[in-house]
């Protein structure tokens, strides 16, 4: 805003001096007046508008949620552009260190969008506090489980607004059971008479012409990590303080309920040819999801299945993971968190609000219906099951009690807690081939390990 000059000075005319004064009098307050209006978020032509940076992950499932975010998130906010980066999922989390590390960080993200999670983006100081925030009032959060954002709470201080909780289920191929004559398996999770051995047992019945590229059914598959299979034996390759600390430490690996985790896994698939080898699960990848070929007759993975599966041209329902003592599967909680080093941190969180927004049309409501993920607000639940339920071919109390068994016996997704999760998990990738083909024994592959991920230095 220029100030405007009182030319009326030249002349001896008092006069002209007070009507000069009162001119440039009603230019100022004007100009004061617009820009008050302006810091207000009005349509005032000629604004600046402030950008914001939103960094998701490609999936073209979400893109139409994505672009309905931008737009609708513009149209209430005249003055804020949202630019919209995608990034492969495979290059998700170098590029975004990449980011961070040369000044460019997003305004917002969500950082257990790939395989190296919360825990790292905090210890590299790239997420910003948003108690302040929060403490001054955001209705779209009043319904939120406080233990979700109690997940992303460090020091008392938020660093994240939870979107989804996905859990952890048995999906299952109803097509299959049925040309079987098979009982479909429980919804209860505490039922425990649904044992690994029960399953196997189905998966044995349900697998034929394993080895028959174009005729081939598997029983069995999973999605899960090594660690995560432990953890439905109730082992863990970590020790406790690693999900606390944030720092791996030394692991437990030969910890004997890991063992007897993977030695079941590993004979799923070499001793009863229930469960698909590791080039059989590569080559069905390259088609998609392995449980969506359709010939998997059981397959544990996380809640994302209930969206992606609905493409599926068989039927299909979701089950209770097997009963062993000391089960624990995964959650998936989801935060959306802002750059500890935003230019307009302020418009960051208004848009982090729109996209937790749990009433109709907003950023919570659309992602459950639109996507399909398991919503992170309490109140959108009843909907969610009633909604899944019928999509689905359940009834609302069994896929209810399926999702509630899966949050009572989850915990929380280790690289979302440890420090640099994708190249440890990297380093188990590598390292288990040869325990899954048996070319190693269970011991000799998890004391390979040991040696592989001590070589991290990460201690």
């Amino acid at each position: 805003m220029g100030k405007a000059k009182d030319t009326s000075r030249s002349t001896k005319n008092k006069a002209q001096i007070i009507v000069g004064a009162v001119t440039a009098m009603t230019v100022i307050l004007s100009a004061c007046s617009s820009n008050a209006e302006v810091k207000d978020g009005n349509k005032a032509a000629g604004a600046e508008k402030a950008e914001i940076v939103w960094v998701m992950a490609t999936d073209p499932e979400k893109k139409p949620w994505q672009d309905a975010m931008v737009s609708t998130f513009e149209d209430s906010h005249p003055n804020i552009k949202v630019r919209l980066e995608l990034i492969p999922y495979d290059q998700f989390d170098q590029k975004l260190t990449t980011m961070i590390a040369s000044g460019n960080a997003p305004d917002v993200w969500n950082p257990n969008q790939a395989d190296s999670g919360f825990a790292t983006y905090m210890k590299m100081g790239a997420l910003k506090d948003l108690t302040p925030y929060i403490s001054k009032g955001a209705p779209e959060l009043d319904t939120m489980d406080p233990n979700l954002l109690d997940i992303y709470k460090i020091d008392g201080k938020n660093y994240g607004v939870p979107l989804v909780s996905n859990a952890t289920y048995l999906y299952y191929n109803k097509d299959l059971f049925d040309q079987m004559n098979l009982p479909y398996p429980t919804t209860d999770w505490d039922d425990q008479s649904w044992t690994n051995e029960k399953m196997l047992e189905l998966a044995q019945k349900l697998s034929h012409d394993v080895g028959n590229v174009r005729k081939q059914v598997f029983g069995f598959s999973s999605s899960l990590s090594p660690n995560a299979m432990a953890w439905a034996f109730g082992g863990d390759m970590f020790k406790p303080e690693a999900y606390t600390t944030g720092t791996m430490g030394e692991p437990d690996l030969l910890n004997p309920k890991n063992v007897e985790a993977l030695q079941f896994n590993v004979d799923l698939i070499n001793k009863y040819k229930v469960a698909p080898n590791a080039q059989t699960v590569a080559a069905a990848a390259q088609l998609g999801d392995p449980f969506m070929t359709g010939t998997v007759a059981m397959y544990i993975s996380g809640g994302w299945g209930l969206g992606s599966y609905k493409q599926a041209d068989f039927r299909w329902g979701v089950a209770a993971v097997p009963y062993h003592e000391g089960r624990k599967v995964t959650l998936y909680v989801d935060p959306w968190s802002v750059s500890a080093t935003s230019k307009h941190p302020d418009e960051a969180w208004e848009f982090v609000r729109h996209l937790a927004n749990p009433q109709e049309g907003g950023g919570a409501y659309r992602y459950m219906n639109e996507v399909g993920r398991t919503p992170a607000d309490s109140s959108l639940f009843e909907d969610w099951y009633a909604k899944m339920a019928k999509e689905i071919g359940m009834e609302t109390a069994d896929f209810k009690q399926v999702h509630e068994g899966s949050i009572k016996y989850g915990r929380e997704a280790e690289n979302h807690l440890i420090v640099k999760f994708n190249t440890i998990l990297s380093t188990i990738n590598q390292t288990m081939p040869t325990v899954w083909n048996g070319d190693k024994t269970v011991e000799e592959g998890l004391k390979a390990l040991n040696e592989n991920l001590h070589s991290l230095k990460l201690n």
